[in-house]
């Protein structure tokens, strides 16, 4: 016969004697409470009545006797037939005299029961129960909260020390695109390895480094990397996980955070999002954040408190140095700044190979060339356009990712997948494509790179898209002029709208948002108008409710006037360059916007064929996306 499973008896588990002790003496007080409650309520000793209508039956004798309740306030006869009824008085006393006197006329006997053991019980019920149950409930929840460990939880930080059990670690074999930050953290790694080398001369080794950069560039990845390089413990923090609103935990969190990692040295301590718990103190309208201020003092402390040799180093990162408190930049704590931008062109590319390994991609996908199709472009969103072109492959069952997915992924990590809720009528469709036909025109015409892809697929908010290879993001210093073609490409769109329709539709707002913020930089941070060589509202460093206004108020109206009529200027005068240049090619621009109308998108090799008339890309390439 086949076994039949016993079922499994669980051991039952040790029960905290103090526990159960304080939980059956709250359950105790709990039923004293409500018996004593009880006790001292009043009573119902028969029938009521006014005391009106009881001093009107004591006044015609037809009372045998009365006894006054003190403490419940109660007047209680008995009248001659046997019945008994009560009466309220007055908590102050004021019936009394009149209650007594009535009596004495009346010569019915009363007595006066002072209650003595009910005024004693209200004390208890009233004063010592609810002192001894509070003070039990606190030590039974302290108790609870003890054995969960969560008091001591609460103050403690709570993360963790990467990388855990199993785990690869990263290195600077994983990083691609950064080199200027790898071979700063490439210094601190050899510090954390050697520190006697550096304390035999006299050197004193820097204490942390702040890695500041747009989000995306991966700050993280290189402490990471940095942990993993030089061997030791990576203790990874947000800076929003220290600020909370009781005072002295952030503080608290911070010590118990340093103290793991003295105690697991060599050890870095990374903290992200430094901003967060690192902003200026006392800056701003009104109070600033105890807590904050609090937790900041004792991380500048904790900085302070170790050495070259003492094995630990602290990371940060944040987008908005210029918000940090100063003491935090000060020689001593944060050193050296190192800054992550978005990588260039081969940066792109290198990311992008890492990203493409180990994935079934087609013969044809270069690295170079998908970096060259994405300026500006981060290692997260590079991330993404590798995983957006691995889920459209697997949507059309392919077994690799090709070209075509990639440029697919592009796009909609810029503008989004297509849009497919509205259509757009034939009138529409043409006012987009002339005005995007117009961008690739005064481009290439201006000296632009060329023209990448046309479009005139709507994706998410984008009715159509010319994407213009310009070599303007690969470059740190751009001249007026390359400014000047940027404007004029930009406001490409507009001019041709003007020029085929004589008037401009909603398509073009994007583009002159953008048209009029380059040029409003170019007379009041560039120096490149008629103002002359200064710089007006410009940003403090600290960006707070209030600077604006100061900046603001030290402008005075004429010069305010003059930059809203430069800036005009400026915008026209790209309108009207943008223009001509389509007047003289109007040909190019009808033969572009038949075959965009018709194919609806058109790529680089096919732009290169359409726009064939017009000039050879100058040695400044210059661009637009619009």
């Amino acid at each position: 016969m086949p076994r039949i499973p016993r079922p499994r008896v669980r051991a039952p588990r040790n029960v905290d004697p103090i526990l159960a002790f304080l939980i059956a003496t709250v359950a105790i007080l709990a039923v004293v409470f409500v018996v004593f409650l009880g006790s001292t309520t009043a009573g119902s000793p028969g029938r009521e009545t006014s005391l009106t209508d009881a001093l009107t039956l004591v006044e015609s004798k037809r009372v045998r006797e009365a006894t006054v309740l003190d403490f419940d306030h109660q007047l209680v006869i008995t009248t001659a037939t046997g019945e008994q009824l009560y009466a309220g008085l007055s908590a102050n006393g004021g019936a009394s005299e009149q209650v007594v006197a009535a009596f004495r006329e009346s010569g019915v006997p009363l007595r006066i029961d002072p209650q003595s053991g009910k005024q004693a019980r209200r004390i208890v019920v009233q004063v010592l129960l609810p002192i001894l149950f509070l003070v039990t409930l606190f030590t039974l929840f302290a108790r609870l909260a003890q054995a969960s460990d969560e008091v001591s939880r609460f103050s403690k930080w709570r993360g963790q020390n990467r990388p855990g059990a199993g785990q690869r670690r990263t290195t600077f074999a994983d990083v691609a695109g950064t080199p200027t930050a790898v071979e700063e953290l490439l210094e601190l790694c050899d510090l954390l390895q050697t520190p006697e080398r550096y304390a035999s001369l006299g050197a004193r080794a820097p204490r942390g480094a702040l890695l500041v950069g747009p989000p995306g560039t991966g700050k993280t990845l290189l402490a990471r990397a940095t942990a993993g390089e030089a061997g030791a413990n990576f203790f990874s923090v947000s800076g929003a996980e220290f600020v909370e609103s009781l005072v002295g935990v952030g503080a608290a969190r911070i010590r118990d955070l340093f103290a793991q990692a003295r105690a697991a040295a060599p050890s870095i301590v990374f903290i992200d999002e430094l901003d967060a718990v690192g902003r200026k103190r006392g800056a701003g309208v009104g109070q600033g954040n105890d807590e904050r201020e609090q937790t900041l003092n004792q991380l500048l402390v904790e900085i302070d408190g170790f050495d070259a040799g003492s094995g630990i180093v602290v990371l940060a990162a944040t987008n908005r140095p210029d918000v940090l408190d100063p003491a935090l930049l000060r020689p001593g704590r944060f050193d050296r700044q190192i800054t992550v931008d978005a990588p260039d062109r081969s940066g792109r590319a290198q990311i992008l190979g890492l990203y493409l390994v180990g994935r079934p991609v087609a013969a044809d996908v270069s690295p170079d060339v998908i970096a060259s199709r994405c300026p500006g472009f981060t290692g997260a969103e590079l991330e993404n356009v590798v995983n957006e072109a691995a889920l459209l492959a697997a949507r059309a069952q392919r077994h690799e990712i090709t070209m075509p997915d990639l440029d697919e992924a592009i796009e909609r990590v810029i503008g989004g997948p297509r849009s497919t809720t509205h259509r757009l009528s034939a009138d529409e469709l043409h006012s987009i494509a002339t005005h995007e036909a117009s961008h690739a025109v005064v481009a290439r015409a201006l000296g632009g790179d060329g023209t990448r892809r046309l479009s005139i697929v709507a994706r998410g908010r984008q009715l159509g898209v010319a994407s213009v290879l310009h070599g303007d993001r690969e470059r740190v210093v751009l001249r007026q002029s390359d400014l000047e073609r940027q404007l004029a490409t930009t406001l490409a769109g507009a001019a041709g709208e003007r020029l085929a329709f004589g008037e401009l539709s909603t398509a073009v707002h994007d583009d002159l948002h953008a048209a009029t913020n380059l040029a409003r930089s170019m007379v009041t941070s560039f120096g490149m108008s008629e103002l002359g060589s200064i710089t007006i509202g410009e940003r403090s460093s600290e960006v707070f409710l209030g600077a604006s206004l100061q900046e603001l108020g030290s402008v005075s109206q004429a010069t305010l006037d003059t930059i809203d009529a430069q800036t005009r200027a400026l915008v026209d005068l790209a309108e009207q360059r943008a223009a001509d240049t389509l007047r003289e090619h109007w040909h190019v621009l009808q033969r572009v916007t038949r075959e965009l109308l018709e194919r609806e998108s058109l790529d680089e090799v096919q732009m290169a064929t359409l726009l064939h008339d017009l000039p050879t890309p100058g040695a400044q390439p210059s661009g637009s996306r619009g």
